[in-house]
């Protein structure tokens, strides 16, 4: 996620299934939450973004797993759709910011 972001792009679920083909097998929707919470654990430690914003920008059914995560980390994110799409768009400029050159 780290490549998407410097490249200033987002990415989805179904790309880093391919991506990393059995790496990354099937899971429930709690077992991504899971995987996208310790993807970012650096990052919230780091107070970097969050680089499950980039899976929530590219694949709008991730939404409330960047939700999730999110809260995991004590970060107010709205409950409504329509403001997490707002906190997701910003976040996403944010983290493509951050990235940018690294």
């Amino acid at each position: 996620m780290k490549k998407a972001a410097r490249e200033q792009r987002t990415t989805s679920w179904d790309r880093l299934k391919r991506q990393l083909g059995s790496a990354l097998p099937s899971m429930t929707a709690a077992e991504r939450v899971q995987v996208l919470t310790l993807v970012d654990q650096g990052a919230a430690a780091g107070d970097q973004p969050l680089l499950s914003v980039l899976v929530a920008a590219g694949d709008p059914a991730m939404a409330q797993a960047f939700q999730q995560v999110a809260l995991h980390f004590g970060l107010a994110v709205p409950e409504d759709t329509e403001g997490l799409s707002d906190v997701i768009a910003a976040d996403t400029e944010h983290a493509h910011r951050f990235w940018r050159g690294k």
